[in-house]
């Protein structure tokens, strides 16, 4: 998005992704032919076992880096011309290492070029961020204007800012800049207007607003005719808010114009909002994963995120997705585990909930994110200190910290819930499956086994 308002405004764009595992120099490394797609466009990125940080000590598992190693990484900057500026985007607040060291590899090939940084670990740990990353800058929240004003503060040049009035104004994202483009990641709205305890949407968003529906059906195409894509996957954090007004006609007008796509919502979608209408649409235009974002069984839980979800929205969301042709097993729902004060009874209770819909179950691992109500909660209950250090909030690290449900326990559960997910696909039930339910028992009746 930042390349894009860039380009527009005349400056000369120049994209590195360290996660590219197509490059040549990586293919060549693992003697390989290509990298592996899924049928997705997605993939496992290429990975290196590097010295375990010293607070991470306590963690039973191997540290890794992902991506390009850092070798490759230098021949490329090598082949550059010293830009005017550097822009560094970062992803979850426990990837900092990743940037920090990102930024030292780009001062020592480019010394006096100012580095600025951007993204969600720059925008949720702002003073861990200008203390630790040795970026020049550090921005947070949305970055385009802001962008878009140190670049001309940098370089000298004057762009017109005032034209960005809304989402509609902006050029959209400079997927151009990739070789090689297998999918892509639809963004038709920010913000969300929901207050979950453990969510930092509204941190790193300034309100809820959304994009026109032309617009985006406009990028889709361009995206699918000019390069070939063919694989979308939606992120924004409320996707069937005010769905007749938003994304009913973007999915009409997929359909009218005949693009044969694949969509998918990793970040998943409410229940509540789906109905027989929209499921029998989506089927049409070309939707293949569909997670919904269920959470957990809990009632007091449940009030607490706001009556978002129920179980009876749950069980009609997938009714109607069924009817509409989906198969149960392309169905996922979201569980949280690990939340503070959270039993293992809750987890579990939530899974057999989930799995006696003939739906797959996606674990999703708590982490607390800074800012969030549950970072608070987290910190009064002197789980971590306000001020520690990001690795210890990653989703494999915090139930160690934490304890609350032993880390065995969280291993038992992620593997209980492959088997499950397994014999779903072969169109099986995994609640008449005698040694699932075994396992299950024991688990919980066992404490030794806890």
């Amino acid at each position: 998005m930042i390349g894009g308002i860039l380009k527009e405004n005349g400056y000369e764009v120049v994209l590195l992704d360290c996660m590219d595992r197509n490059h040549p120099s990586l293919i060549q490394l693992q003697g390989i032919h290509n990298a592996t797609n899924r049928d997705d466009g997605t993939g496992r990125f290429y990975k290196e076992f590097v010295t375990k940080p010293e607070v991470l000590k306590v963690v039973p598992r191997r540290f890794g880096r992902y991506g390009l190693p850092l070798a490759i990484v230098e021949e490329e900057l090598a082949k550059l011309s010293p830009p005017d500026v550097i822009f560094v985007t970062s992803g979850m607040t426990y990837w900092y290492l990743g940037v920090k060291e990102m930024i030292s590899l780009l001062k020592r090939v480019f010394q006096g070029i100012p580095v600025i940084l951007g993204g969600i670990y720059a925008s949720l740990c702002s003073e861990h961020a200008r203390g630790v990353s040795g970026a020049d800058r550090v921005v947070t929240g949305e970055g385009e204007i802001k962008g878009l004003k140190i670049a001309d503060e940098i370089t000298g040049h004057r762009s017109d800012t005032t034209r960005y009035r809304s989402l509609d104004d902006f050029p959209g994202p400079s997927y151009d800049l990739y070789n090689r483009l297998n999918s892509a990641a639809l963004v038709t709205s920010r913000g969300c207007p929901f207050r979950c305890p453990f969510c930092a949407s509204r941190l790193l968003a300034t309100g809820y607003r959304r994009r026109s529906p032309m617009k985006v059906v406009d990028e889709i195409e361009h995206l699918h005719r000019r390069r070939g894509v063919r694989e979308f996957a939606f992120y924004d954090d409320a996707l069937l808010l005010e769905k007749e007004e938003h994304l009913v006609p973007i999915l009409e007008e997929v359909v009218e114009r005949k693009l044969r796509i694949h969509f998918h919502t990793p970040n998943g979608i409410q229940p509540r909002e789906v109905n027989e209408l929209l499921a029998r649409l989506m089927r049409k235009a070309g939707f293949k994963t569909i997670r919904l974002s269920y959470e957990t069984s809990n009632r007091r839980r449940q009030e607490l995120m706001g009556f978002k979800v129920k179980d009876d929205d749950l069980v009609n969301a997938v009714g109607c997705l069924s009817q509409a042709g989906f198969n149960r097993w392309e169905m996922g729902s979201y569980v949280l585990m690990g939340l503070p004060g959270q039993a293992l009874e809750e987890v579990v209770e939530s899974m057999i909930f989930v799995l006696r819909l003939g739906v797959k179950v996606s674990l999703a691992s708590f982490s607390p994110i800074p800012g969030t109500q549950n970072w608070q909660e987290v910190v009064d209950r002197g789980i971590l200190p306000v001020n520690a250090d990001p690795l210890l909030t990653n989703n494999s690290v915090f139930p160690v910290i934490s304890n609350e449900i032993p880390y065995e326990i969280f291993l038992k559960l992620g593997t209980l819930s492959a088997v499950a997910n397994r014999v779903l696909n072969r169109g099986g039930d995994p609640m008449k499956e005698p040694k699932f339910l075994n396992a299950l028992k024991k688990l919980m009746n066992n404490p030794k086994d806890r």
